[in-house]
């Protein structure tokens, strides 16, 4: 399985390298042919000419290495070398041409002269992959991050894609620990990458710590893409996490409305539009709906032991006779036998019911908060003060 991952990040990084050598060998100095038949010699010509004949042949190859260097690219990093010894493209050029044995540490020089050569830097990625580094691997691509502002595009999606593997959880958490710059970034595309959105759910809790302040993050999305997925539990363990002393003992959250929602929707998620919504505000749950308007106002997934237990609505000047107002709790999981959906109306200033979860298979419930207002009335405003689900 790990070794599936190594060689699945190998070979993004050798479209990486195809990708980035291509582009730079076409933009990279416009005239280094005029400029080495100048005197004295330009060593930084030189290497330009050596670095473009191997990213030519890096494209040409598919984005492998080739297994063995133009002889005239190994002739202009000789020249290279000779007047300017600090050139690092040159010095990767020359490593390629060395015998194997010679060829890593020589690489490992010319990656401390400079981290800003993609194409040597590519080849230390290509290199810690065939050797199953995982941490090194992530480390050049962090490099490659930090120094080129066009390697991002690529690389996130790899990383991202890559977390996939459980293997890639510790390695991401040393990583990320040191907050690079692009943390922000890779958040946002783990979430939408489903192949990886469990384990980043594992990755975020190891990272985790009380009374953090982390703007990288993007706790909502990734609980929200948890859910679209169905990973119910995993996306239920890492709210549990998030919410702390903001977490109750009941199975519905913030049912006293005391608190704008996080983390929707295992706490309130609300919908509006400009025919009718839902809003919390001054410790209730307004809903509002124009004439012959309604349907979802707001939901909370919850998740119910089997058991019994007594839902409780409180509205403060009850439900007006223009508004049809109902609870309905129905399973969010796909499973052979689902439990019927129930539907409880909202009358009066209190509606309390019983219900049953004693022989359901379901644990993940959708608890939703529908209504319409009628054809013929003025729409409706209506402030609910809280709605409670006890164990009995």
């Amino acid at each position: 399985m790990v070794k599936n991952a190594i060689i699945w990040i190998f070979g993004l990084g050798i479209a990486l390298v195809s990708g980035l050598t291509a582009a730079g060998a076409i933009t990279k100095n416009t005239a280094p042919e005029l400029a080495v038949s100048l005197h004295p010699a330009n060593g930084f010509a030189s290497e330009t000419l050596a670095s473009n004949s191997l990213k030519v042949a890096v494209a040409a190859n598919g984005g492998l290495f080739p297994d063995s260097v133009d002889p005239a690219a190994v002739t202009f990093a000789k020249q290279a070398f000779r007047s300017e010894p600090i050139t690092p493209e040159a010095i990767g050029v020359f490593a390629l041409a060395n015998t194997e044995g010679n060829k890593r540490e020589i690489m490992r020089e010319a990656f401390a002269l400079s981290r800003r050569q993609q194409l040597v830097t590519g080849w230390m990625i290509l290199d810690a992959g065939s050797r199953e580094d995982i941490p090194a691997i992530l480390s050049y691509y962090d490099t490659m991050l930090r120094t080129s502002s066009s390697a991002a595009s690529v690389v996130i999606p790899t990383i991202a894609g890559a977390l996939s593997n459980t293997s890639f959880i510790e390695p991401f958490a040393d990583l990320l620990a040191k907050g690079p710059p692009w943390a922000r970034r890779f958040w946002e595309t783990v979430a939408v990458t489903p192949g990886s959105i469990e384990n980043a759910a594992r990755l975020r809790e190891r990272l985790f710590t009380p009374n953090e302040e982390n703007e990288s993050y993007r706790d909502s999305s990734l609980i929200n893409a948890l859910v679209t997925s169905e990973r119910f539990e995993a996306a239920d363990t890492l709210y549990q996490m998030l919410a702390g002393d903001k977490n109750t003992r009941s199975p519905l959250h913030n049912g006293s409305f005391e608190h704008e929602p996080e983390y929707p929707p295992f706490d309130w998620q609300l919908f509006s539009n400009g025919e009718y919504g839902a809003a919390i505000t001054g410790g209730s749950l307004q809903l509002s709906a124009i004439p012959s308007s309604g349907g979802v106002f707001a939901r909370q997934l919850v998740k119910l032991p089997r058991a019994i237990f007594e839902i409780s609505v409180k509205s403060d000047a009850g439900i007006s006779d223009d508004a049809t107002i109902s609870i309905e709790i129905k399973c969010a999981e796909k499973l052979a036998t689902t439990p019927q959906p129930i539907r409880i109306s909202l009358t009066g200033t209190l509606t309390a019911r019983q219900i049953s979860n004693e022989q359901s298979e379901c644990r993940f419930y959708w608890l939703e908060l529908v209504g319409r207002s009628a054809e013929r009335g003025g729409g409706f405003d209506v402030n609910l003060d809280s709605i409670a689900l006890r164990l009995k």
